[in-house]
């Protein structure tokens, strides 16, 4: 089974063992975040990556253009080590590690928490690639893919005792769109997947196949 259709799998179930009252809390909140068009307006195709200079689990910080500067980068936004959508293909990326760098990429992972967060997250999953804090949703608002939550899903986070804005340093009852981004050396976004539907992701599969498309470009742009 594909890393998507786990996820699609595990959502159906998570959503059957919901209350018809969260049920349909839930499904709401996806109605009305699509209805935004949250996804579909943020950073996509085409469109060049905005400059970050975010801490990692140890405080160092690292910049986009410092990043760049090795080659492409796979750029994931993840809600949390809390969801388990997330918690998933943040495995699937670093099971994914050792072939994007044999194209000369680089995987690197962007969630709210504070870096000490960060820091123990890495360590317990075994994340190699970097993970990157990211206050308050700074980097996601700025590609245009963060989200304030409606008060029902609020009460859906707090119920399940999950203090957002404590844990992002943040004002707000905030998260980010899961998404996924290839980007050229040069910023531009040669692949896009956002998807305001936590359960949907990319299989790792879509992400290596735009890596290789640029490998190749590039070999034929230097004949």
């Amino acid at each position: 089974m594909t890393l998507a259709q786990t996820l699609l799998e595990l959502g159906r179930h998570h959503r059957a063992a919901l209350s018809a009252r969260d049920r349909t809390d839930f499904e709401d909140e996806l109605d009305r975040l699509r209805m935004m068009r949250v996804a579909e307006e943020g950073l996509g195709f085409g469109d060049y990556l905005p400059d970050f200079a975010l801490e990692d689990g140890a405080g160092r910080t690292w910049t986009s253009g410092e990043l760049l500067d090795r080659g492409p980068l796979v750029l994931a936004l993840f809600r949390g080590d809390w969801c388990p959508y997330c918690d998933l293909t943040m495995a699937a990326l670093e099971e994914a590690r050792p072939a994007i760098e044999a194209l000369g990429a680089t995987a690197v992972g962007i969630m709210p928490d504070g870096r000490e967060h960060i820091a123990r997250t890495a360590a317990r999953r075994g994340i190699g690639y970097l993970l990157l804090s990211d206050p308050a949703n700074g980097f996601s608002r700025t590609c245009g893919l963060a989200y304030d939550l409606s008060p029902e899903h609020i009460r859906l986070h707090r119920e399940r005792g999950r203090d957002l804005p404590a844990r992002h340093g943040d004002s707000t009852w905030r998260l980010p769109v899961p998404a996924v981004f290839v980007v050229e050396p040069n910023a531009r976004v040669a692949f896009a997947f956002a998807d305001v539907d936590p359960a949907r992701w990319p299989d790792p599969e879509a992400v290596l196949t735009s890596l290789q498309e640029l490998r190749d470009a590039h070999a034929l742009s230097n004949r």
